[in-house]
């Protein structure tokens, strides 16, 4: 179950999200993939990603372990890998922020490696830095054995989708941007 209490440094300046108490598409989609009455899309299962393992509207974390089946580089778990993560758990922080009239899409993405990420417990954590009624940063932090090993910045695309039946990356039958 999420958690529910807003941390005391709770982003009040951004615009455009859901109230913290809102019942939003994306928030039940987020507390459903975390107790497993959700399916997971497809495309988690062939590309490996994690579920969040907590969360609140504009921040979420995940405990995983990356696995040595994720290397190229014997040792070192592959940046590209880690780069789909990056954009994977920015759109799960959108989806904890934004109200159900709003989809979301990627539209730049950066991946700063401090040190290599290797096989073994990590932390993700993931928080969204800036946002108004258009725009949207989402930081991704690494943590591996206690140091940053990773830091990605996405920003996504905020669209009204004129629709409450999309999903909540906007797509649904009255979305003509998609």
């Amino acid at each position: 179950m999420p958690e529910t209490t807003l941390p005391p440094a709770w982003p009040t300046r951004l615009r455009g999200l859901a109230p913290a108490d809102a019942d939003t598409r994306g928030r039940r989609m987020l507390a459903g993939l975390a107790d497993g009455t959700v399916p997971n899309p497809p495309a988690a299962g062939t590309l490996a990603l994690p579920p969040a393992t907590s969360w609140l509207p504009g921040l979420v974390t995940c405990e995983t372990e990356f696995d040595a089946a994720l290397t190229l580089t014997p040792g070192v778990v592959f940046g590209g890998w880690i780069a789909c993560l990056v954009d994977h758990f920015a759109g799960l922080v959108m989806l904890s922020a934004l109200p159900d009239e709003s989809g979301f899409l990627t539209a730049r993405l950066s991946v700063d490696y401090h040190a290599p990420l290797v096989p073994g417990p990590v932390r993700v954590q993931t928080e969204l830095t800036s946002c108004s009624t258009r725009l949207a940063v989402a930081e991704v932090r690494f943590v591996q054995g206690g140091r940053l090993a990773c830091t990605g910045t996405v920003e996504q695309i905020i669209h009204r989708t004129g629709d409450s039946t999309a999903d909540s990356a906007g797509n649904g039958r009255g979305d003509r941007d998609a």
